[in-house]
């Protein structure tokens, strides 16, 4: 059982909450826990642990392809709920397999919310049965392939790690965090050419054919090996 005493939701920023499911949600979660914590920004990397339960609104995001680099570094940490989900903008299977504990979508009746806030206070999953089964097969695939190139891939994987440059790096770390190439070149102080300059090196590097699978390849291999920017 997790047992939360203190949870954080990570609002949207200039959004108000409008669904019956979400003023629910708060309501859950302000009568049953000591402390109850609302921002639009995740607290800093070192205040993150003083936390049992993190919920996130992803009302406005598209989760379809990629979960940000951030939120899947605090899910290696601490129990994550996504919440306020638009199901045509979100991805059950990607949220479990990077250990997320469910998801609630914006049209969730009240009794289901409750439902399943309870199911993962007790150390379960609240998603669909069906994604459930088919990760789990998917999981099992893809341990007897890696057990078969396990060496080859770990060889690659640091051959390439050490052919990016630190800039190469910093760009694909924002990208996996969601950022666009005009985003990317007010944080770096760099220019929208030198961005695009450095994604199309990265993506030979790594061997990416685009955005989403450089990403991907970032929140794999570099996620664990960068520092969070806050």
């Amino acid at each position: 059982m997790i047992q939360p005493t203190s949870v954080f939701i990570k609002t949207v920023q200039n959004v108000r909450p409008q669904t019956q499911s979400y003023s629910y949600l708060i309501k859950i979660l302000e009568a049953f826990f000591g402390k109850v914590k609302m921002e639009d920004c995740l607290p800093h990397t070192s205040e993150r642990h003083d936390f049992d339960l993190y919920l996130v609104d992803s009302a406005g995001s598209n989760w379809q392809d990629l979960v940000p680099a951030d939120l899947i570094m605090l899910a290696k940490l601490r129990p994550v709920i996504v919440f306020n989900a638009n199901p045509d903008a979100t991805c059950e299977k990607n949220l479990l397999l990077n250990n997320f504990k469910g998801v609630f979508y914006d049209h969730d009746a009240p009794e289901n919310v409750f439902k399943g806030l309870v199911r993962i206070i007790n150390d379960e999953l609240w998603f669909s049965r069906k994604i459930i089964s088919s990760t789990f097969i998917e999981i099992l695939a893809m341990v007897t392939n890696n057990e078969q190139s396990n060496t080859l891939n770990i060889d690659s994987t640091h051959e390439q790690l050490v052919n990016l440059t630190k800039r190469e790096k910093s760009v694909i770390y924002l990208l996996a965090q969601g950022a666009s190439n005009h985003d990317i070149a007010d944080r770096l102080n760099i220019s929208d050419h030198t961005v695009k300059t450095h994604l199309y090196s990265a993506f030979k590097k790594t061997s990416s054919r685009n955005r989403i699978e450089l990403a991907n390849w970032a929140q794999r291999y570099m996620a664990v090996r960068l520092p969070l920017h806050d």
